[in-house]
């Protein structure tokens, strides 16, 4: 069952209707987003992008840098808009989040969302209310660089979702509290970020992420700003999580290591197209590309 279905998805940076059309005819023809960008003077994000992403898969989109990654996943939660294309999501998913693992303040409930049900919603037509209600019900994110309010708590932090619901204090911090302790942080929820070392942080912003209790999370480079060992450490915790809570990861690496490590299915993208999609034995196996294989050899 499809989760997040990206249609036609292409983006075209700085052009208006017209002058984006005639960049994307050039990339119809098989023209390169460096060639586009050299004749037209406008960046292409990605062309064309056609991506399923199944509910409880962890999917990872890797490539090189400027390949389109972080354009692709901030299409999910419309920080950034396309030029042309679909973005359905299926919100009927939003009931049974987190329905291996309910957080402290959850009721069981043994009733299932018909999963024939036809919910998936194009989120482009989504007003500025229905947006909001999107972000806060659907879809969260984990950042690079932590991206935590430096004078809040850890407490805070964590719970700020939870406050933006209009939850009570007490039941936002109960939650709080019990994330903090999923992700291996108990007792320290009354220090403040710069008292953290960048891997407390990256914790934090995971528990933060996970508290909201959203069925979609998305996973920009969140641990490549980490040393190695960290690193490696934040992968397993995140795998151990994800086989509890199944949620549906969107997560973006360079790390070919990293992505075979924790991706359930990976999709490579190429001067923003979408190379190839596939489990890490189908990409090693049977590469799209020389750029595929390329990318596989690199595992260590």
């Amino acid at each position: 069952m499809n989760h997040i279905q990206l249609e036609n998805i292409s983006k075209i940076y700085n052009a208006n209707s017209s002058q984006a059309q005639s960049a994307l005819a050039l990339l119809a023809e098989g023209m390169d987003s460096i060639a586009v960008k050299e004749q037209t003077g406008y960046s292409v994000g990605l062309y064309d992008i056609n991506l399923n992403i199944k509910a409880g898969e962890l999917h990872c989109i890797m490539g090189l840098s400027g390949s389109g990654k972080s354009t692709l996943i901030r299409h999910i939660n419309r920080l950034i808009d396309p030029t042309s294309g679909k973005i359905w999501v299926d919100t009927s998913l939003n009931a049974k989040s987190n329905n291996n693992a309910q957080s402290p303040m959850a009721e069981e409930s043994s009733s299932q969302t018909d999963a024939n049900t036809n919910s998936a919603i194009n989120i482009l037509q989504l007003n500025d209310k229905e947006l909001q209600h999107y972000r806060q019900q659907t879809v969260s994110m984990v950042f690079q660089h932590f991206g935590l309010v430096p004078h809040m708590t850890v407490m805070q932090n964590v719970a700020y979702g939870l406050r933006v619901r209009k939850m009570s204090v007490s039941e936002r911090h109960e939650v709080a509290r019990h994330w903090l302790n999923e992700v291996g942080l108990p007792n320290l929820e009354h220090s403040y970020p710069d008292e953290l070392s960048g891997g407390m942080q990256q914790r934090v912003g995971l528990a933060r992420a996970l508290a909201t209790d959203n069925p979609i999370l998305l996973m920009d480079e969140a641990f490549s700003a980490l040393d190695p060992l960290i690193r490696a450490q934040l992968q397993d915790q995140l795998l151990e999580l994800q086989a509890r809570l199944n949620k549906t990861i969107v997560f973006i690496t360079h790390d070919i290591d990293e992505a075979v490590k924790v991706g359930q299915r990976i999709s490579i993208l190429n001067g923003g197209r979408l190379v190839q999609t596939g489990t890490p034995n189908d990409l090693r196996q049977n590469p799209a590309d020389d750029y595929v294989a390329q990318f596989m050899r690199a595992k260590n």
